[in-house]
């Protein structure tokens, strides 16, 4: 009687544990709501939305302490990404690698844009909304609810990362370019710079990511409301 109690006991003990890691780890994620004073109005060159759900990021630089010749050694594409959800000081720094602000004080980003016109919003997808990132807050402005990771493309690892990050070419803010082919060209270099910032830092976090083209950009501009733009590649990211 005396062992049945005591393995009762235990396995109370082992049961309270697994639910607190778990509790635990979904104060960490995307979904936590966190207290703002950020502005909630977007910028969307000569538009302007009002968000649904402001999350401010911690300022965190996890994954961004690997050697760059490691980081370059180790950079792959990886489409079978796991479903396990990320946390949110890794999908900070992650987000601050891809399009943050490094020289704040000039208004400088860590990727370079022709004629540093800086078009690029980029949207954070999760299984519970899609976000904009604002990089000179520091924080995910929630646009649209409800999880649309699935209609991103048909390829089956959008469905199944966790979150995807999606650049959208905003050419509001290119015209200094007079023309469309100009924009296409400069918008499509740029979006290169991103990309590859996203897949080393995805190196360093020993994260998977693949950059696709072949994504659905009718629907894409449809769910964000692209006026003058257009969504240029989309980058899945999970654990591997």
């Amino acid at each position: 009687m005396k062992k049945i109690i005591l393995f009762t006991l235990a396995l109370t003990i082992a049961i309270s544990g697994v639910q607190a890691q778990k509790q635990n780890n979904r104060k960490h994620t995307v979904t936590n709501r966190v207290s703002s004073s950020v502005d909630g109005t977007i910028d969307l060159g000569t538009e302007s939305l009002q968000a649904l759900d402001i999350i401010q990021l911690p300022a965190s630089y996890d994954g961004l302490h690997t050697p760059l010749a490691e980081v370059l050694k180790e950079r792959c594409t990886t489409r079978n990404l796991l479903e396990e959800e990320l946390p949110l000081e890794l999908i900070s720094s992650l987000l601050w690698s891809t399009y943050g602000f490094n020289r704040p004080d000039e208004h400088k980003r860590v990727a370079p844009s022709a004629v540093n016109v800086q078009e690029y919003d980029i949207y954070l997808f999760t299984h519970e909304g899609v976000y904009l990132y604002n990089a000179e807050k520091n924080a995910l402005l929630l646009v649209v609810k409800g999880d649309h990771r699935g209609e991103l493309s048909q390829q089956k690892h959008f469905a199944a990362a966790p979150i995807s990050i999606v650049l959208v070419a905003n050419y509001d803010r290119m015209e200094v370019f007079k023309n469309l082919d100009d924009r296409d060209f400069y918008a499509a270099v740029d979006a290169g710079y991103i990309s590859q910032n996203i897949y080393l830092f995805c190196a360093s976090a020993h994260l998977g990511t693949v950059a696709c083209g072949a994504i659905d950009r009718d629907t894409i501009h449809k769910l964000l409301n692209i006026k003058n733009g257009r969504a240029m590649l989309a980058h899945p990211v999970g654990r591997k």
